[in-house]
């Protein structure tokens, strides 16, 4: 969509689908959902799905739950308008007034999760996008949303997970020589994977190896605090924090499993991502260098989640915590990806404000339900920017891991979404 639009293009009807059986064809223009005309489109990140979009959303729910379940929507073919009664498949709605209790929301979890260990290769590890090291990030997600679903017969997807990543590239960690081995963002999210693993199940199995993360990381920290992509520092040494953040939240799980956290690599690192905060939104910016950036979720859920495990500097992880509220709309940008933005953003809140993440959900609702595919499954739902990044990971596997995770958000199970409790792993709630 474009700046200002209020019709949605129909580039694809899939076929034997809802939108086929309903009369749709490639190249109409939706121009009133539900009797409704839609506001305009925007482009600005602030916005959200603010738009047709929205409107489209809200109404599959609504309408998927009656009787009968219609939607009515005007189309525009050429110089006509047509109007055409779409039957959609039989849904609930969601209520996210009480997100942990909606039945809907777990439906959807589980029919991910399901989904996932479906498509999870033999090898372990999920498919990615154009190659390289893409498949360890994506991994460690797809395992946290079979974790976070909670359903026994999947831990042999989650172990198979595990194992991949570890001889995919935990494996591969000299701690005598740390220019060698994987890059943070790999390290870090097998940390932060790891660790939920050892706190949901009782299984220490795997903490050496998760120790082995979580030292290389700290040893790539610089004296001045900043972390790049591997061990050199890019940006002319100013580094990136959302390297930092995710190191942050990887030493704060492991400490929960018995991990000691080199008190010298936190304090460095905490003091260049400090140093980050954009005065203008209190959120974090990409650097001390660069405080200003429209794409905050990741960087300041990620810290966010990060303080709160650790129970340290709670006052400031509050402070971001009520940046990324006020500034929700833009959970769908993070460093060249949707994905991070959402994942960390919902567990920010959900860790900071957790008094406001019933609001938020209610506010995402329409991403949902756009992103809800009808035979189970989350189709990928990118962002207004750059979303190279998600192109890599693979758009079908960490479209469902972040959505996926949106919906883990409402439990208290994985840590990082305000979980407390040890070994709950299989036992019903």
């Amino acid at each position: 969509m474009k700046d200002g639009d209020k019709e949605i293009l129909i580039m694809d009807v899939g076929k034997g689908g809802t939108a086929e059986r309903g009369g749709l064809l490639v190249g109409d223009r939706l121009v009133r959902i539900a009797g409704k005309f839609p506001k305009p489109f925007s482009k600005k990140t602030d916005t959200g799905l603010e738009g047709p979009q929205a409107l489209l959303g809200v109404s599959l729910n609504l309408n998927s739950c009656l009787p009968n379940p219609l939607l009515s929507l005007q189309v525009r073919r050429g110089s006509e308008l047509i109007t055409l009664p779409v039957k959609l498949p039989f849904s609930q709605s969601f209520s996210l007034t009480a997100p942990i209790s909606c039945p809907k929301r777990k439906k959807f979890l589980a029919d991910i999760s399901n989904h996932l260990a479906k498509i999870q290769q033999k090898s372990g590890r999920w498919q990615p996008g154009v190659g390289g090291d893409a498949d360890v990030y994506t991994t460690a997600f797809c395992g946290l949303v079979l974790l976070a679903n909670n359903d026994p017969s999947h831990l042999s997807s989650v172990k198979k997970g595990i194992e991949f990543v570890k001889k995919a590239s935990i494996d591969l960690i000299d701690l005598n020589d740390p220019k060698k081995g994987p890059k943070n963002w790999q390290t870090a999210s097998n940390g932060i994977f790891l660790a939920e693993y050892q706190l949901a199940t009782g299984d220490k199995t795997y903490f050496s190896a998760l120790k082995k993360c979580c030292d290389l990381l700290a040893k790539r920290v610089t004296e001045k605090g900043t972390m790049g992509h591997h061990y050199s520092i890019p940006y002319s040494g100013g580094g990136l924090i959302v390297i930092n953040v995710q190191a942050h939240l990887a030493w704060a799980l492991a400490e929960k499993c018995g991990y000691p956290i080199n008190e010298k690599s936190w304090r460095d690192s905490f003091s260049e991502v400090k140093k980050s905060v954009d005065p203008k939104t209190g959120a974090l910016g990409y650097s001390s260098r660069a405080r200003w950036s429209p794409d905050i979720a990741a960087r300041t859920g990620a810290m966010v989640t990060a303080l709160i495990v650790a129970d340290r500097e709670v006052e400031f992880a509050q402070s971001l915590a009520d940046a990324l509220v006020r500034l929700n709309g833009r959970m769908r940008h993070a460093h060249a990806m949707s994905s991070i933005g959402l994942i960390y953003g919902f567990s920010g809140i959900k860790m900071g404000a957790s008094t406001e993440h019933s609001d938020v959900m209610k506010t995402w609702l329409p991403y949902l339900e756009l992103s809800r595919l009808p035979e189970g499954g989350a189709a990928f739902f990118g962002g207004k920017r750059n979303i190279g990044g998600d192109q890599y990971l693979g758009y079908s596997s960490i479209g469902n891991a972040m959505v996926g995770m949106i919906l883990a958000s409402a439990e208290d199970r994985l840590f990082m979404h305000g979980g407390s409790s040890k070994e709950w792993f299989g036992i019903a709630k």
